[in-house]
């Protein structure tokens, strides 16, 4: 015989349920308070204050606290109101159950008696209403919104992990369409390759960030913007070769949809080979190129062949706000690795090498790392590896009012680029407000592919570069270690100075023996001279210098 539960002759059992369920929603709420915003940050009951946020605290990394606050707001209104909602049902079952007992017995009745309603029963409800309350209450990552890309996909599948996508212009149509949005992930398979490039519309939806990441075993999963020569070079005149790299000419594989025939570099045997030409008649030398808005040109003595990877115009990703980018390799742009004006944006943990060269205006060349422009806000770009490129590692520059508000570059490693930090803006508004560069690791700037083919080389192989800072300034560059430079530490417009509103301080700066510290005959000291130029400058305080690189 099933255990009962004696209840009323007469009067609701409705206190049995609250009582019941009550307990349940708050331990639910709990439950989702505390684990949803992840460990690293607090939960949305929890402690006030997770690492990242103790960490911005001390440090002003409020580009941190932004992506915490981001994944706390999607769980917190839902997480307090299963607890709150689960106390006041618990209370209101007690309330009625002495009220049913009290009334029962003015009336002379037995106030409870044996009825045939199970607990099991009663536990099934609950654990059924409980369930489906979560399910509503979930971010959209937590309901499964997860699609997979992998090489041996097909875009026809509906994207599970089991029937992945293949290709770059499936997720981008996923996008446009909405099928994917802020609170999505797609994933990317390790150790696969995908050609093209994913610019981002503005994301629907109005919780969550859409996180662009990697899975399964190996390494990082490779999106390339490269056009791959097939064997139809033609002969031209004399030696030079032409190939169509127009949208699907079919003479090439790899980025086959892009129209841009803006080539910035061309890699053959893993050999980078930039030397742009303005004209067909200016190919002099040996893998010397020109593009017009159909063919790629070459100077060789022998047909280039099939394999020769041409970069071309195209940024590899841009940003809409809400966006996390995490644990990619990004290169073979003639463009920018990663570019974004938006707001709400983590971008970490990818490798971005082999960038820009192609033509920005007239013969002027560009191809940033990671670029962010005016109206970028509340973004974190921390531990990536950032390598050979045309212009700078990182950048935030342009024209407007809306400035850059709470950027955080942490914890990046910078190699050979021509440039490791790039600032500058125009247009006044709130210009940089709570910006830092902090805990990087640059290593030889100056020392890119492009470094002895750029037309403009005087002091641009530098580790801090800015101009026409015409807007407001507050930046903090500590905590860094500035290794190698071909020509100096900084490079500045105007007066030749660090803008006053950058403040630098505790870093590490070993250059080699009569390097510059500061480009330009207002700054004659040289890296063995670091202690009078801190000194005039009062630049550097509590920096180290060495003349051992």
């Amino acid at each position: 015989m099933s255990k009962t539960i004696l209840q009323a002759p007469k009067w609701s059992r409705a206190w049995i349920w609250l009582i019941v369920i009550g307990p349940i929603l708050s331990v639910a709420g709990l439950i989702l308070g505390f684990a949803s915003a992840g460990s690293m940050c607090r939960s949305a009951v929890g402690p006030n204050m997770g690492f990242f946020e103790l960490y911005g605290t001390f440090q002003g990394t409020a580009g941190a606290v932004g992506a915490c606050e981001k994944s706390i707001a999607a769980v917190a209104a839902p997480a307090w109101t299963f607890i709150v909602l689960g106390l006041v049902l618990f209370l209101a079952g007690i309330v009625v159950r002495s009220v049913i007992g009290k009334r029962a017995n003015a009336a002379g009745e037995q106030p409870f008696k044996k009825q045939g309603v199970k607990r099991r029963s009663v536990l099934q409800g609950a654990v059924a209403f409980i369930t489906a309350a979560l399910a509503g209450a979930a971010p959209a990552y937590a309901n499964g919104n997860v699609r997979y890309v992998s090489a041996s996909g097909s875009d026809g599948n509906p994207g599970s992990v089991t029937a992945p996508w293949r290709t770059l212009a499936k997720v981008r149509s996923a996008m446009a369409s909405g099928e994917l949005q802020r609170g999505s992930t797609v994933l990317f398979k390790r150790g696969h390759e995908f050609y093209g490039s994913i610019h981002m519309p503005s994301l629907i939806g109005s919780a969550g960030s859409l996180t662009i990441g990697a899975y399964g075993e190996g390494a990082r999963p490779r999106l390339l913007g490269y056009k791959v020569s097939n064997a139809a070079w033609t002969p031209y005149s004399g030696n030079i070769w032409k190939l169509n790299i127009a949208a699907n000419s079919g003479q090439y594989s790899g980025n086959t949809s892009e129209p841009s025939t803006n080539v910035g570099f061309l890699k053959a045997a893993g050999v980078i080979h930039g030397r742009k030409r303005w004209a067909i008649s200016e190919l002099a030398a040996d893998w010397e190129f020109f593009s017009d808005s159909t063919n790629v040109y070459v100077r060789l003595g022998v047909n280039p062949g099939a394999g020769v990877a041409i970069a071309v115009q195209r940024d590899i990703l841009r940003l809409a706000s809400h966006t996390t980018v995490q644990d990619l390799y990004l290169g073979g742009t003639g463009a920018h690795g990663v570019a974004t004006g938006g707001k709400n944006v983590l971008i970490q943990r990818n490798e971005i090498e082999w960038i820009g060269g192609s033509a920005l205006s007239g013969t002027t060349r560009y191809g940033n790392g990671v670029e962010l422009y005016v109206g970028a806000a509340r973004v974190m770009i921390r531990e990536n590896v950032i390598r050979q490129t045309y212009d700078v590692a990182l950048s935030a520059q342009g024209t407007g009012t809306a400035g850059w508000t709470d950027i955080t570059w942490d914890s990046n490693r910078i190699e050979n680029c021509n440039m490791t930090l790039e600032l500058w803006g125009k247009g006044g508004g709130t210009g940089f407000l709570r910006c830092r560069f902090v805990n990087n690791t640059c290593i030889d700037a100056g020392y890119s592919w492009a470094a002895l083919i750029r037309s403009d080389r005087d002091g641009k192989g530098t580790h801090l570069l800015t101009y026409s800072m015409e807007v407001p300034v507050d930046v903090e560059i500590t905590g860094n270690s500035f290794l190698g430079a071909r020509d100096n530490y900084t490079r500045n417009s105007g007066d030749r100075q660090i803008p006053a509103g950058i403040v630098t301080h505790g870093n590490t700066i070993k250059l080699g023996a009569g390097k510059k510290i500061a480009y330009g005959v207002e700054n004659p000291e040289i890296s063995e001279q670091a202690a009078q130029w801190q000194a005039r400058t009062g630049r550097e305080q509590a920096s180290v210098f060495a003349v051992s690189y």
